[in-house]
């Protein structure tokens, strides 16, 4: 609501990409999941309406450490 000043947009919240999330615990918006497999099974459970067994889950997480990479700098033609 700051940036688009409509009242629709009073609740919604920029959710930020998932580049790096492995290294970015603890998780959500106050900090209070501080691993990333409790992260994916809270968001399963009231996201999905199920759990998964713990085998996906892991599959999940291992994904999500994929994501993980090194930033590079920026740089200019230099002509």
């Amino acid at each position: 609501m700051n940036v688009t000043k409509e009242e629709r947009d009073k609740l919604r919240q920029k959710v930020p990409g998932l580049r790096n999330v492995a290294l970015t615990a603890p998780y959500f918006h106050r900090g209070d999941v501080p691993t990333l497999d409790g992260a994916v099974k809270l968001m399963l459970r009231y996201q999905v309406g199920k759990e998964l067994p713990q085998e996906d889950v892991d599959d999940i997480v291992a994904f999500l450490h994929s994501l993980n990479g090194v930033y590079t700098p920026y740089m200019q033609d230099k002509q």
